[in-house]
């Protein structure tokens, strides 16, 4: 009984620190992709709740709310953007039928170059 009291008080004193963690702010201004159903031209899945999208151009990091395990890199995947069709914050991914709601859209460098190996 003891110790289950104790875990409890635990994750709840830790829950704050991780909703906190979860929700920083990301790395850059936010910014939307104009044209987003026409330009989109390749995309790097980063984990489970990033994205880097090649469009206009430019490089982008898409971030989801939440984790979207279906989002792997050998699926296809679906935008639905905002009205005006851009992609941004209000926007969302589509991967094996799932909804994962955009957090953030920023610029980027792209994704990490691959080093060969030998």
């Amino acid at each position: 009984m003891i110790r289950t009291i104790l875990a409890v008080t635990a994750l709840s004193l830790a829950a704050p620190a991780l909703a906190e963690e979860a929700a920083a702010p990301p790395a850059g201004d936010q910014v939307a992709i104009p044209f987003a159903s026409r330009e989109i031209i390749e995309w790097k899945v980063d984990g489970n709740r990033g994205l880097f999208i090649r469009a206009n151009g430019k490089w982008y990091y898409a971030r989801t709310q939440a984790d979207c395990r279906r989002m792997i890199p050998s699926i296809g995947l679906g935008f639905e953007t905002s009205p005006g069709d851009q992609l941004d914050r209000y926007s969302a991914i589509h991967a094996q039928g799932w909804r994962c709601q955009l957090d953030s859209v920023t610029r980027s460098e792209g994704p990490p170059k691959k080093h060969r190996k030998g």
